[in-house]
């Protein structure tokens, strides 16, 4: 009777081991899985947020660029392309805030992209070189504001 008591405590014992076992494993891989997911977010707004700033850094240099051949010949072949250039990279840019506005994780950072968007968009309508001047350094500004928002949603 002893052997058989024995042999019984043994199975128990083996059987709760497994489930007690069995149960940390399936919290271990619970959380595995939501770090892996939280870090491949964190890799994404990453990838997003520094294509939009890429991406509208070259739009404000096809602004200005549109706005110095317009300048220099309105009717010009010169000025034509910039315009067309300046076109594909509104589009680029556009597509990068659209991204952002997809992935960000607050109504302020999308705001935010917004208005440095619509900064670039205007620049090209100056009227003469300190307008130009002063319209692209705020542009620039708001996209530092972007980049210092969006670093808190990339930690």
């Amino acid at each position: 009777m002893d052997g058989v008591l024995s042999a019984l405590i043994a199975i128990v014992g083996t059987l709760l081991g497994s489930a007690v076992t069995h149960a940390f494993q399936r919290k271990a891989s619970a959380h595995d899985r939501v770090f892996a997911a939280q870090q491949q977010l964190r890799s994404d707004r990453m990838a997003v947020y520094s294509d939009f700033a890429g991406a509208l850094t070259e739009f404000r240099r096809g602004q200005q660029d549109r706005w110095w051949r317009r300048n220099e010949d309105p009717d010009g072949p010169a000025f034509i392309e910039a315009r067309t250039e300046a076109y594909r990279l509104r589009g680029i840019a556009l597509h990068s805030l659209f991204r952002v506005q997809l992935i960000a994780s607050a109504q302020t950072l999308i705001d935010t992209a917004q208005n440095a968007h619509a900064l670039t968009s205007s620049l090209h309508k100056a009227e003469d070189k300190t307008e130009l001047s002063s319209l692209g350094a705020e542009a620039r500004e708001a996209l530092e504001q972007f980049i210092t928002i969006a670093s808190s949603d990339v930690q």
